[in-house]
């Protein structure tokens, strides 16, 4: 690829319009990007003619006019973002036609979608990326370089807590994410972020899951929720890896806090990491064994999740420039599919009130 980045957008909901959009009309610090919007995608027209309206050269388009931009145009990336539910479609309509792909994290809202994906970017003449957009603050890079200099010994067990406020947690519950067929759950919506952060701190794959999934706050037809709803708004699971590391994940909804306490114990030495999703800095406590210490501040990054999201979108072009299979900072597909099917397992797991393997491509009928 050179010059400039050409990019069909497929969705004109929030996230577009206030991270996709922002870059794609240059606007601080994306000024220094070059990027050309080619079409906005939407089932919603009055919604695509808003966000194309804003974007220099972008035209409006409707879901059926994407293989004709697909083919005509041939962008150099299709960004999907769209509500989860649809992203298996467009994502492998974009990668069929051999462009490069980059899908909102979740992947999908099922194991199934998302293994089908990972064979689709197996088989097509495409790229796919997915936009796990917390790997890029520079806390969790720093985590990751961290842990995988060994500077706390092999990782054996995680404990990740995740507090919501309680406008956030009802947030889910008014839009679509409350259906769960639309969503996946908060499991999936929600916990795919922290998933996908153990299994790379980790460096091994999902295993095994045991879970309870509970709803304690926002109950269905009461305090304005819409009788609909279906998801559970409280999480507490056990994940096994294959690197014989546990992990205990907890999402609990109407704290005070937003955020996460993560404690990483090692054979050399613990961990802890506590990230502040309303305001910084965040803190890294490393603790070698036997003794000592040290604790230090990192600083918060301005943007859109702690700087996140502008550090992935910088890194875009870079990864387009990589060869297939080079190594990237983005989540491989099948990264990104373990975390839904991690997710998608927690809810099995607490349905039927036992320890369930995580789902692999091959237990669903997805070719190796």
């Amino acid at each position: 690829m050179t010059g400039q980045l050409r990019v069909v957008l497929i969705g004109a909901g929030t996230r577009t319009r206030k991270v996709y959009g922002p870059w794609l009309s240059g606007l601080p610090p994306h000024q220094d990007q070059p990027v050309r919007p080619l079409a906005v995608v939407d089932t919603d027209a009055r919604a695509a003619r808003e966000v194309a309206a804003a974007l220099p050269d972008a035209a409006p388009a409707r879901p059926q006019d994407l293989d004709r931009i697909l083919v005509g145009d041939r962008p150099d990336l299709v960004v999907v973002a769209t509500p989860d539910a649809s992203h298996r479609d467009y994502a492998a309509q974009a990668l069929a036609a051999g462009i490069t792909t980059l899908v909102e994290k979740p992947l999908a809202t099922t194991a199934e979608d998302a293994f089908a994906l990972v064979h689709a970017d197996a088989t097509s003449p495409g790229r796919l990326l997915v936009g796990h957009n917390l790997r890029f603050t520079n806390l969790h890079r720093e985590v990751h370089a961290l842990l995988a200099d060994g500077r706390i010994g092999t990782v054996t067990s995680a404990d990740f807590r995740y507090t919501l406020s309680p406008s956030h947690t009802r947030s889910y519950y008014t839009r679509w994410h409350r259906i769960r067929a639309a969503s996946g759950g908060l499991e999936v919506t929600k916990a795919s972020h922290h998933l996908d952060l153990l299994a790379w701190w980790l460096g091994a794959p999902p295993s095994a899951v045991t879970a309870q999934l509970e709803r304690r706050h926002y109950l269905p037809g009461t305090d304005a929720i819409p009788a609909d709803a279906d998801i559970h708004d409280s999480l507490n699971a056990r994940i096994e890896y294959t690197s014989g590391a546990t992990a205990r994940y907890t999402l609990t909804p109407n704290a005070p806090t937003e955020g996460y306490t993560c404690t990483l114990t090692g054979t050399a030495g613990v961990c802890t990491v506590r990230y502040d999703a309303r305001s910084g800095p965040h803190t890294v406590h490393l603790h070698p064994a036997p003794g000592g210490g040290t604790r230090r501040q990192v600083a918060r990054e301005d943007g859109t999740h702690a700087g996140a999201d502008r550090r992935m979108l910088a890194a875009l072009t870079h990864a387009l420039q990589q060869p297939p299979g080079a190594p990237a900072q983005f989540a491989t597909p099948a990264e990104a599919a373990l975390a839904v099917a991690t997710g998608t397992a927690m809810y099995d797991s607490s349905r039927q009130g036992r320890r369930l393997p995580v789902p692999q491509p091959h237990t669903l009928g997805e070719p190796r």
